[in-house]
């Protein structure tokens, strides 16, 4: 007797189980090639946005054609990276260079807090922590941050060599679709799914992208007229972090506040920068942001929450950074397609995927 075929479900389950193990295992080997290459189709998508914009400018009744407005936006672009390498270049060696000075201020007002601690509890010996004092080391917590720029940093040239064919296979594009699909109602409806899914990760990708940089001037300004040191650091940091829900802006937020009260030790002075730097990241998330994109993310925050940790597992925070906008990506990408939009919908926040 022959033995019963399995049931066609459990196959696809475990057929699907075994593609998502190898692909991680690819993406953990992969990571010098791969990193580079997500990095680079981000940044392409980001012109291609820049560039559909530029083209709607009218003046009169002349629109710009495509390829000025391609031009001009890798242009702006190269210009925007350039005017952030000048201002961060020197911060970053600069920040990891003084945080032993600042980790000693931090043991100070440490030994400081747990003296008044004692007074007020009446203890014969303020209480100590010196074990966790040693887990809180300042330059190991920069240095991994500037580990992770440093890194982009290093792989610039690949990354920009990808964008660049990533931008030349666009001219050609059309053509190959009409060689595989030719000029029949299957052709049509594969170049509608695309040019859906190409405006709708623009569209967030450049979005996106501006409330990050309007979050990251915010925060050069207010922590300049403060005068707390490494405004530009910062403000790179404030731009990084802003992809990264939930974590980003909190630590955003964070790391410039207790600077400022090793800087100036002062805890008004601190309460007056966390005080500034919340109101204005609230302002501009729940305000702002909403009224440019209609709406929010729309990821679950469970979607979120692992995706972060899982990408972070990964390609370390460079994973976490580009974590959320993978899985939006991702999102958008599945709710084109019939067969797989019920897992857009379940990693959809509302349940709305239109």
């Amino acid at each position: 007797m022959t033995s019963p075929a399995p049931f066609p479900g459990v196959v696809t389950v475990a057929a699907s189980v075994g593609l998502v193990i190898l692909t991680m295992y690819l993406l953990v080997i992969g990571e010098a090639i791969l990193m580079p290459l997500v990095l680079a189709i981000f940044i392409a998508y980001l012109i291609a946005a820049l560039g559909h914009r530029i083209q709607r400018i009218r003046i009169g009744a002349w629109n710009p054609p495509g390829w000025l407005g391609l031009t001009a936006a890798i242009v702006t672009l190269v210009l925007a990276i350039a005017l952030i390498a000048q201002v961060t270049a020197g911060n970053i060696s600069d920040v990891i260079a003084s945080a032993p000075r600042y980790q000693v201020r931090l043991q100070e007002m440490f030994t400081k807090g747990m003296g008044l601690v004692a007074t007020f509890l009446k203890l014969d010996e303020p209480p100590t922590f010196t074990s966790l004092l040693h887990e809180i080391n300042l330059r190991a917590v920069m240095e991994r941050f500037a580990g992770a720029f440093q890194a982009i940093a290093a792989n610039t040239f690949q990354v920009f060599a990808y964008v660049a064919f990533l931008l030349l296979e666009m001219r050609t594009f059309d053509r190959k679709l009409k060689v595989v699909f030719g000029d029949g109602p299957h052709e049509q409806t594969v170049r509608a799914t695309l040019s859906a899914m190409g405006r709708k990760i623009e569209t967030y990708v450049l979005i996106k992208s501006g409330v990050s940089l309007l979050n990251a001037f915010s925060a050069f300004v207010i922590l300049s007229l403060f005068g707390v040191d490494f405004a530009g650091f910062w403000a790179l940091l404030s731009f990084v972090l802003n992809f990264i829900p939930y974590i980003g802006p909190p630590l955003a937020t964070l790391f410039p506040t207790v600077l400022a009260l090793l800087q100036f030790d002062s805890l008004t002075t601190a309460a007056f920068v966390l005080g500034c730097l919340v109101a204005v990241y609230a302002i501009i998330e729940n305000v702002i942001e909403p009224q440019i994109t209609g709406k929010s993310l729309n990821l679950s925050p469970v979607v979120m929450i692992v995706s972060i940790s899982l990408w972070g597992a990964i390609w370390g925070i460079t994973g976490m950074i580009l974590s959320v906008p993978l899985m939006v990506i991702t999102m958008i990408v599945l709710a084109q397609f019939p067969k797989t939009r019920p897992i857009a919908v379940f990693m959809s926040g509302s349940g709305d995927v239109s």
